[in-house]
């Protein structure tokens, strides 16, 4: 990686940094002009990601998705990239303080492994397959959307406790009615839950069609299961339990937390799923 590359991901950092911060104090001030300021940084935040993303798929020679550093950049550039198209197609700014400390948590952690660690190689020859393509782009972009699904869970549990507590003021006049909440968790954790389905069945095809012994069992794949089980439970008590609000949104948020730390300990500390 060049030393361009290097502090053009520091920058990025930042500018999520400064985005989120802003959404933030919008958020708790009510002051339009800041949260305009906090979708000005994170569109060029966005910008220059894009750009990140493009000069290390030219140096690479493959999408940036395959180390763990990128791969987890490549999903806080798809948090922020949902997150705005939520923006436009709402009009409102209400899930940026939210949404956007996700995609900075996320790009921090890969910019400081980055940073501390050897630059990617070459891309290993069995992972020259569009069947392991497909696995990753696709859980990748699992994550995205249970990172929105934990927004709007998180938020709608915060609005709960109020109305429970029947002191309406700080968080009844800055968010969405519960019904929207828990509709856009819905669909989110469905999506995802779809997103990775067909991520963990595009790996069995893949490992199916690589040399024998090439692809072991590890501690990412077996995370990969138990986190699949998780939405799937949540995915199974709505459906066929039925449960709606508080319970559905606590679950996401959980469920949400604990992908981050299984992603964490079996990519950097475990290092599993290293070709």
């Amino acid at each position: 990686m060049t030393l361009i590359e290097h502090e053009l991901a520091g920058a990025i950092t930042a500018a999520y940094a400064a985005s989120s911060i802003a959404y933030i104090f919008a958020f708790l001030t009510r002051r339009e002009k800041v949260g305009r300021w906090g979708s000005f940084l994170l569109y060029a935040a966005v910008a220059a990601h894009s750009l990140w993303l493009v000069l290390e798929r030219v140096q690479l020679g493959h999408l940036p998705m395959v180390s763990a550093c990128n791969a987890i950049s490549f999903v806080a550039w798809g948090i922020a990239m949902a997150y705005i198209v939520i923006e436009l197609l709402i009009g409102q700014r209400v899930f940026g303080p939210f949404v956007t400390p996700v995609a900075f948590v996320f790009q921090a952690v890969s910019t400081g492994f980055l940073f501390a660690g050897p630059p990617p190689g070459p891309l290993a020859g069995i992972l020259r397959s569009v069947w392991f393509e497909i696995h990753v782009g696709t859980a990748l972009f699992s994550y995205c959307a249970f990172a929105i699904a934990f927004a709007a869970g998180l938020m709608h549990v915060l609005l709960f406790h109020e109305l429970r507590l029947k002191h309406l003021g700080f968080f009844f006049d800055r968010m969405p009615p519960l019904e929207d909440l828990e509709r856009v968790n819905r669909h989110a954790v469905a999506l995802g839950f779809l997103f990775l389905t067909i991520g963990i069945g595009s790996g069995v095809i893949w490992s199916l069609r690589v040399p024998s012994g090439a692809v072991l069992l590890d501690a990412k794949e077996i995370s990969a299961v138990i986190v699949w089980l998780l939405y799937a439970a949540n995915v199974h008590t709505r459906s066929r339990l039925g449960w709606r609000g508080q319970r559905t949104a606590i679950f996401s948020v959980v469920n949400f937390v604990l992908l981050f730390a299984v992603f964490c300990v079996t990519s950097f500390v475990l290092k599993a799923h290293q070709f």
